[in-house]
């Protein structure tokens, strides 16, 4: 959310927001102190609701709600008689049935408390979804803090109002919002010229009512204990609290409980949903025979380098390849098209090259490394995905093409108008393209490399391209193609049964 009303959202929000909710696993308590700070980030909790099946309701009615762009006041007509139907407010509300009195304070309570539930719940999880996809761009290397549209503000968030910081600065870590019950401010990433603009020209002042906001506040760039000048904020004034017997660091203006950052953790919370549901794959195979990457020079340097190699560490922690291979280099060239790209003479691969700008540089690698282990690894023509006259390449390949991507790539292509277009959407559906996507998605998921999987996800949410993100599937499409790979990988030679 950013300067719209929580109560009533404009609409639905991006998918990483409603994500963020519906991936929680369910957690009970009775008091709220039970799930504390950045645990909230896997945990979907209502404090004094013990009954999973309940919380999983609660959660997928306000996830629900959140992707419809539903009200507060929908949604809580429908919770309340829903939970009131299952027994929960049933017993709260009334203690006295008789009493007017009593059953007004009996709802109002329930109405209280489904407020906070969805303000709390909605305000973190667009942090988290606005948090997430600013992290994923280069481009915007630095974050603004704004308060929102409440009636009243902690003097804190009134000084932190404008406060544009990089992105890695430990400020928000703590203090990313939203900082304390009914807080409503709220951050926006900001790219380089976007930041020296408001260094000249300053930004809007808050709304107050329905005034029109004046320009021209300054930002304030620094922290500092006693700020003196208009570029400066107050820095954190730590305290410390304990809760349920352990010691925190607490901070002035931030709600204890608070002090955590909802969208820094998602990128952990995902990896650790692919891992766990990947689990039982990973289970039962060892690589077989030499490194896989073992023919394969790496010639690009720096950060490019390093991820090649990341990338080829993961390649050899999932299987070997024996037999000889023919030896190629990975290296760099900015003057490519795409991201990245294999090279080949006919059957005789020549080399793989990349991008230096290239923010899936693990997981293309693998992608190319697929199409160099499909030419020159796979025992014999009959495996490759060109010839596919095996029966466990077939049964791969069926795997993929009974899929809601497969689909989608068909739509694409029978939607497509002019020759251009249409080769363009049949590249994407060459058995051998999708023998590589498939082999650098059972990489991702085999070995549980984080950045592989964070860039896996990435790909999967692309905004950008529609394209880019059926390049991947999902995790209900995905368990058959995941299995088919491992049945082919073990006829190959290239996994044993451990």
């Amino acid at each position: 959310m950013s300067d719209r009303d929580d109560d009533h959202p404009a609409g639905p929000p991006p998918r990483e927001a409603i994500d963020y909710l519906q991936t929680k696993g369910l957690r009970t308590g009775w008091d709220y102190r039970e799930v504390w700070r950045e645990e909230h980030n896997t945990n979907w909790t209502v404090a004094n609701m013990m009954q999973l099946d309940l919380l999983a309701d609660v959660r997928n009615a306000i996830s629900a709600a959140q992707a419809e762009g539903t009200t507060f006041e929908q949604w809580r007509g429908e919770m309340a008689e829903h939970l009131a139907k299952r027994g929960w407010w049933g017993r709260r509300e009334a203690p006295d049935p008789d009493d007017p009195e009593a059953v007004k304070q009996a709802r109002a309570y329930v109405s209280r408390r489904l407020r906070t539930i969805w303000r709390v719940n909605m305000g973190q999880a667009a942090q988290a979804g606005a948090w997430e996809r600013g992290m994923r761009s280069s481009s915007h290397p630095y974050v603004l803090y704004r308060i929102g549209p409440s009636r009243e503000h902690r003097k804190e968030h009134e000084a932190w109002d404008g406060t544009v910081l990089p992105r890695d600065d430990p400020f928000w870590t703590v203090a990313n919002p939203r900082n304390g019950w009914g807080c409503k401010c709220y951050t926006r990433f900001v790219s380089r010229a976007q930041y020296e603009r408001y260094r000249r020209n300053g930004i809007s002042h808050p709304a107050v009512g329905d005034e029109i906001p004046e320009k021209g506040k300054p930002i304030k760039t620094e922290l500092v204990e006693r700020p003196t000048e208009d570029n400066q904020a107050p820095a954190l004034q730590r305290t410390t609290y304990t809760n349920r017997g352990v010691d925190y660091d607490g901070y002035k203006g931030i709600d204890r409980g608070f002090e955590y950052n909802p969208g820094a953790g998602r990128v952990e919370q995902l990896a650790k949903a692919f891992r766990a549901k990947s689990a039982t794959l990973a289970e039962g195979t060892a690589p077989a025979g030499e490194p896989a990457s073992r023919a394969l020079a790496v010639q690009a340097d720096g950060d490019l380098g390093d991820s090649v190699r990341r990338a080829l560490g993961a390649v050899d922690a999932v299987h070997g390849a024996p037999g000889e291979l023919p030896p190629i280099a990975i290296a760099r060239n900015d003057d490519l098209p795409l991201p990245s790209r294999f090279r080949s003479r006919g059957a005789r691969p020549t080399g793989i090259e990349l991008r230096g700008d290239n923010p899936y540089a693990e997981l293309l690698t693998a992608h190319e490394v697929g199409h160099y282990l499909d030419l020159a690894a796979l025992p014999g023509a009959a495996y490759q995905s060109r010839v596919q006259s095996m029966p466990e390449m077939q049964e791969l390949l069926r795997a993929i093409r009974d899929t809601a991507t497969w689909r989608k790539l068909i739509a694409g292509y029978t939607d497509a108008r002019g020759v251009e277009e249409k080769a363009s959407w049949l590249y994407w559906l060459l058995p051998q393209e999708l023998f590589a996507r498939a082999y650098a998605q059972y990489v991702a998921w085999k070995s549980g490399d984080r950045r592989l999987l964070d860039q896996l996800d990435a790909r999967l949410r692309d905004e950008n391209s529609e394209r880019v993100g059926l390049s991947q599937w999902q995790f209900d499409d995905w368990l058959p193609i995941a299995q088919a790979m491992d049945r082919l990988l073990l006829r190959a030679g290239w996994l044993s049964e451990s």
